[in-house]
């Protein structure tokens, strides 16, 4: 029974983990959008956006005082279009590593 209830435990904690935990560094590539008035803006809603989809005390963090503890994040590579949405819109993709 206790094994059962173990192999449980790791399946819900594998499936819960949005980045894989372990002694070597694990990374994952997200993609995110984001509109806004100017590029800037947009720009920020794709950062908020890769980071929200990893790891959301990361986002908590960054909003908070500009850190992500515990993630190293690539700089992002962006595409954007004017006259979409609110103005301008971007897409933006960065390579996202559990530290």
């Amino acid at each position: 029974m206790r094994a059962k209830l173990s192999v449980l435990a790791i399946v819900a904690v594998a499936t819960i983990s949005p980045l894989p935990v372990g002694a070597a560094p694990r990374c994952v590539t997200k993609t995110a959008d984001g509109t806004g008035p100017t590029a800037d803006v947009a720009k920020f809603q794709v950062y908020e956006g890769l980071l929200r989809s990893v790891d959301g005390g990361a986002w908590t963090a960054w909003m908070a005082n500009g850190s992500t503890p515990g993630l190293r994040v690539s700089k992002p590579v962006y595409t954007c279009r004017q006259g979409l949405g609110l103005g301008v819109s971007c897409r933006g993709r960065a390579t996202i590593c559990r530290s």
